[in-house]
């Protein structure tokens, strides 16, 4: 008996003791048939609650897992011919979802401003959205999008104003000249347009279920470079009697072509010769230098020369 007292004390205690909270809950507007809202005064409210201290502790969490809503449904409008129709809704405990035995002590604002317009469907441009680059020595040459106008079901007055509905953002990251064969990539639209309004951009949801059909050139990036001191080398039968001298010995030579190969390359790596077999003295001559460099690389403006001097036959040694 004695325990059972305690246990019925320790009840009537956790009962009678009450506590009460304030709490941000998030408002959810949910707009006629025909109607979207535009712009609302608050997104949301601040109620105080009371109860019991196990339930108030128990609402506590459920607010912070988002188990507690707050829902205004605005009723059927028969008639709006304005594009920015105004009203004002009250909120009461009727919005919310808590259960019974807790009370409402307020609502924080309890009445909230709201702007609605009327939904109408127009054809809108479409503008690609990118982000990130791509790998390095890679470059966007060219992209084609298909279709580039939609139809989007809107607020009239944004529709009004909207010139573009973008993409969602294509992650161009890291990609190469493979990801040529990957395309078209069928790429979702935003479901909201943004316009300037008073110097800042609004934005305003929309509905436009078209995907969109996206096409990118990936080319490896055209670069210059210009390699110094590459040597010039003098090609002549063995049976050649005569004396070479290169005025200079060595030339700077400027390539074009994929920036990954320019990078690679070095001028060690390039063979510059000229070819003086058919040539005899006295000379001088300007000869051009052949330059043996890698397929996809070409000289960047004219062609190099080298001037030479051929003199006397070696003199025979006795």
């Amino acid at each position: 008996m004695a325990m059972i007292m305690a246990i019925a004390l320790w009840f009537y205690a956790i009962n009678k003791h009450t506590g009460d909270i304030k709490e941000d809950i998030q408002l959810t507007i949910n707009a006629p048939p025909g109607l979207t809202i535009l712009d609302t005064s608050s997104n949301t409210v601040t109620v105080g609650v009371s109860g019991t201290q196990t339930t108030i502790d128990r609402i506590s969490d459920m607010i912070k897992d988002n188990k507690i809503t707050a829902r205004f449904d605005i009723p059927d409008i028969s008639v709006v011919t304005e594009d920015n129709y105004k009203r004002t809704i009250r909120l009461t405990k009727r919005n919310f979802n808590f259960p019974r035995e807790v009370r409402l002590n307020s609502i924080v604002p309890s009445e909230i401003d709201i702007t609605l317009g009327r939904l109408e469907s127009n054809y809108i441009k479409v503008q690609i959205q990118k982000k990130g680059v791509p790998a390095p020595g890679y470059e966007i040459t060219s992209e084609f999008f298909y279709p580039n106008r939609v139809l989007v079901t809107g607020p009239v007055n944004i529709l009004k104003e909207a010139d573009t509905i973008s993409t969602s953002p294509i992650d161009m990251s890291g990609i190469t000249s493979e990801q040529n064969r990957t395309f078209p990539w069928a790429v979702d639209l935003e479901d909201f347009i943004s316009v300037t309004r008073d110097g800042k951009y609004v934005s305003v949801p929309v509905q436009c279920d078209e995907k969109i059909n996206v096409w990118f050139q990936v080319s490896e990036q055209v670069d210059t470079k210009v390699f110094e001191k590459v040597k010039i080398n003098v090609f002549h039968p063995v049976e050649y009697d005569f004396k070479v001298k290169l005025k200079e010995e060595y030339i700077n030579l400027s390539l074009k072509g994929p920036k990954l190969m320019l990078e690679t390359l070095s001028s060690e790596d390039i063979m510059a010769y000229i070819d003086v077999s058919s040539l005899r003295p006295p000379g001088p001559y300007n000869q051009s230098v052949i330059c043996k460099i890698p397929e996809g690389l070409k000289i960047d403006g004219a062609p190099p020369e080298a001037h030479i001097d051929i003199v006397e036959p070696i003199a025979e040694t006795r």
